[in-house]
């Protein structure tokens, strides 16, 4: 909220600006106003969408019962989804082994120094005996590789303009057409190109499910109060990852799985370079074929 009331006076002292420039005839101002009011404007739709989404009754993340835990992988920004989509996971408490709050605290190195990002996390280690993990690991694979509407609406016009191009019969224009129609359909009035990558639940071990735990109602220990009841709860664990030091194979992974978890891709990079000691190139490719395999 406060970020955005921080834009938004932004944008009205570049409107301001912009009428005072056009009054006064100052060509230069007019158009430095008019780019930085653009600018501000994209800002605070982005930040005001995201701002919206936090009231939506969508915005929740885990319910827990008597007969086990949902837990919904499907951010709350992502209000273009399919209705029809799953969104969540349910897990029974004989599925779930252990359950764990840990904190973590990230160290990373920027152009103003270094930085501390803290962190809280739910993990849930999955009773393999159980659960079906190909079909977990499928369904948070096809989240995390899953297009926003107008990314669906973008590729179908491309698709028209080449069959256009390439003289398709008339009935495959058609049909791309009515694609066309129907996504727009299912979608009404929604015409941002934002894309959030935020993804709430994600998968660190063979058999452990990590959900961040960060800014979320009930707290950390109305949480535990609750998981208690229910199943085996571990004392909370504190992890420290240090981008410059060297780490271990799984705190290299846990780190990285973080940090693209929040699509924070240039800190991935940092990490990736540092710790395999490869170009930034060969790390982007890394990071890629991580993305792609989750």
């Amino acid at each position: 909220m406060f970020g955005f009331l921080i834009f938004l006076s932004g944008l009205v002292a570049g409107l301001a600006l912009f009428i005072h420039s056009v009054l006064s005839s100052i060509a230069w101002g007019i158009i430095l106003s008019a780019l930085y009011t653009l600018i501000m404007w994209g800002i605070c739709r982005v930040l005001l969408r995201a701002l919206k989404a936090t009231f939506s009754p969508a915005n929740w993340l885990a319910r827990i019962g008597h007969g086990g835990i949902l837990l919904k992988y499907r951010s709350y920004l992502h209000d273009d989804s399919p209705e029809e989509d799953p969104i969540a996971l349910y897990l029974s408490w004989p599925e779930i082994t252990e359950a764990q709050l840990q904190r973590e605290i990230h160290t990373t190195t920027d152009m103003d120094g270094k930085r501390q990002i803290r962190r809280w996390f739910l993990t849930i280690r999955l009773n393999q005996r159980y659960v079906d993990m190909g079909k977990i690991k499928s369904l948070l694979s096809f989240e995390s590789q899953r297009k926003p509407a107008h990314f669906r609406v973008d590729d179908l016009k491309h698709e028209l303009f080449i069959a256009r191009k390439n003289k398709a019969p008339r009935s495959e224009v058609e049909n791309i057409k009515n694609e066309i129609a129907s996504e727009k359909k299912r979608h009404p009035g929604r015409h941002g190109k934002v894309r959030f990558h935020d993804r709430p639940v994600i998968f660190v071990n063979p058999d452990q499910l990590k959900v961040e735990w960060t800014h979320v109602t009930p707290g950390r220990q109305k949480l535990r109060q609750l998981l208690v009841q229910h199943t085996s709860v571990a004392g909370d664990q504190h992890l420290q990852f240090d981008i410059e030091r060297p780490m271990t194979k799984t705190e290299f992974n846990s780190l990285l799985a973080v940090l693209l978890s929040r699509d924070e891709i240039v800190e991935a990079t940092k990490l990736v370079k540092r710790q395999l000691g490869v170009g930034t190139t060969e790390a982007k490719a890394f990071i890629e074929n991580a993305r792609l395999s989750e």
